[in-house]
């Protein structure tokens, strides 16, 4: 039990057993058998180095067994490290233990979403989700975190850089009724903020039940983006928006008004057959060509979760941060920012 909470702050840290080694004074192999088990009884001083060089507090090694967590889903670009993919999903566990320490102490939202087995309409399932969220048929979504908290998720921004990741969600023990989570890089403009959102929220709804042998990786991620096209500018409100002639300047307006981004926006109509492919095309080169592809203008303001903000005033104690941090076993640096309010 020692060794894997060990491994996991590591892995939140982003440090390999090398690294850990030269900020503990241990050796590499000595880190190495500890995490294993092969050292099940490590000494004090030795804990209290790891709880030195990552920031947990040294009770952290000390709580039994991590909740269990599924492989999950991740957003982020092809040459994201499978270090920082350990770290991402490392750091949403550890989201998955402070909320499941929660439940008994604090009343969550009943979570309102049904994963589907079987998808046989994106326009359908984004209305559904829609009506399980409370959000109008086809109107503009004012706050898609907020919203997607209501329906019983818990949605959390990541500490730190996370080099080439935009998101990762999962869903812990679903068959026991276990509470979803989406966690954020604190990077992200705006709209891409919500549209990693709705994407997140698209796997826990198309892919939670999926083992890992079933789940085709490229298939499930164009079927994310499909979803959040669908979740963010509903069916009927893109076929008014998206009339041709479509122009980077009518798009423009519809970014503001829907928060959604233009390159989404032209992926929508494409996927609606509401432009031909020529004209898909002709839009994504001029994107490119003013470096929107990278930074678009309208600035759409980025969403601040409050769901784990309740569940962290409900566990932690003490005046100072660091006391607060470590009643939660958290790193301060970790705690900042789950707690932060802009």
């Amino acid at each position: 039990m020692i060794g894997e909470r060990i491994r996991h702050a590591r892995e939140f840290c982003a440090l390999t057993q090398t690294a850990l080694a030269e900020l503990t004074g241990l050796t590499q192999k000595k880190v190495s058998e500890i995490e294993a088990g092969r050292d099940a009884h490590p000494r004090t001083e030795d804990i209290e180095s790891i709880a030195r060089a990552t920031g947990f507090p040294a009770s952290f090694f000390y709580l039994g067994a991590l909740p269990d967590m599924p492989t999950g889903n991740f957003r982020r670009l092809k040459r994201g490290t499978a270090q920082v993919a350990r770290q991402v999903r490392a750091q949403a566990r550890q989201v998955v233990e402070l909320v499941q320490r929660a439940e008994t102490a604090l009343p969550l939202p009943p979570i309102r979403l049904r994963p589907v087995r079987h998808l046989e309409d994106f326009e359908r399932l984004a209305d559904e989700v829609r009506d399980q969220a409370g959000i109008g048929e086809g109107d503009p979504i004012p706050n898609l975190t907020r919203a997607v908290e209501r329906a019983g998720v818990i949605v959390a921004t990541l500490p730190g850089e996370i080099p080439d990741h935009s998101g990762f969600s999962a869903w812990p023990d679903f068959a026991l009724e276990g509470r979803p989570v989406i966690v954020l890089s604190a990077m992200l403009p705006g709209d891409r903020q919500r549209f990693t959102v709705a994407h997140e929220v698209g796997h826990l709804l198309l892919h939670s039940q999926l083992r890992d042998d079933e789940l085709d990786i490229n298939a499930a991620e164009k079927e994310a983006h499909r979803f959040a096209g669908a979740l963010l500018l509903p069916y009927g409100a893109a076929l008014e928006a998206l009339k041709p002639p479509l122009t980077l300047t009518t798009l423009a307006h519809v970014k503001a008004t829907f928060g959604i981004s233009i390159g989404a926006c032209v992926q929508r109509a494409y996927d609606l057959d509401l432009i031909t492919e020529a004209r898909y095309v002709s839009l994504r080169k001029q994107l490119t060509s003013r470096g929107w592809h990278r930074s678009e203008p309208v600035v759409v303001p980025q969403e601040q979760p409050l769901l784990i903000r309740r569940i962290l005033k409900e566990l932690e104690q003490g005046e100072t941060m660091g006391a607060r941090a470590a009643s939660v076993q958290m790193p301060i640096f970790a705690y900042r920012s789950l707690a932060a309010a802009n």
